[in-house]
């Protein structure tokens, strides 16, 4: 009796981190908005939002295909403040808005891109609400921007196609 017990458990347990780990993959905890870039076309926005349990990192961003960009950086800013397009990374941005390097920012875990835009509609969002978005700067007109994040130690890869 206590085998079969046994047997009844582990499979259920086999079942739950299996159908967790389905789950995560059909459902990735980024989403990605708006999309902005400058006149040429060489310095593209990417906004980042992350709605799943965790905090999550971008660990990696190409271009157009598997090229380095000349530079990334992450701009960090609040929902009443939005997003500043620059031509560059040494670009003077308006207050409240900052340039991190990719890897030292922890997308904190809130609210969808759409809950957002919510909260702006009916006038409850605050300084505190942070957002960011992927800054991707090259010498050519980008077409395609890849993603790579990681939460809860799985990794992750997005193309966000630039219009």
């Amino acid at each position: 009796m206590k085998k079969r017990l046994w047997m009844i458990v582990l499979f259920l347990m086999v079942a739950a981190i299996g159908g967790g780990y389905t789950w995560l993959r059909m459902y990735p905890p980024m989403e990605f908005g708006v999309v902005a870039q400058n006149a040429a076309g060489t310095s593209v926005l990417v906004e980042v939002t992350n709605h799943g349990w965790k905090e999550a990192k971008v660990t990696g961003v190409t271009v157009n295909g598997d090229e380095a960009p000349d530079e990334v950086k992450m701009q960090v800013s609040n929902l009443l403040r939005g997003y500043a397009i620059t031509d560059g990374p040494r670009d003077k941005l308006p207050e409240e808005i900052s340039f991190e390097n990719v890897g030292d920012v922890r997308i904190k875990a809130g609210p969808t891109n759409a809950e957002q835009m919510d909260r702006l509609d009916d006038g409850t969002a605050t300084k505190e609400d942070r957002i960011y978005a992927v800054n991707v700067f090259h010498d050519e007109k980008v077409m395609q921007v890849q993603i790579e994040y990681q939460s809860l130690g799985m990794t992750y890869r997005e193309t966000v196609d630039i219009e």
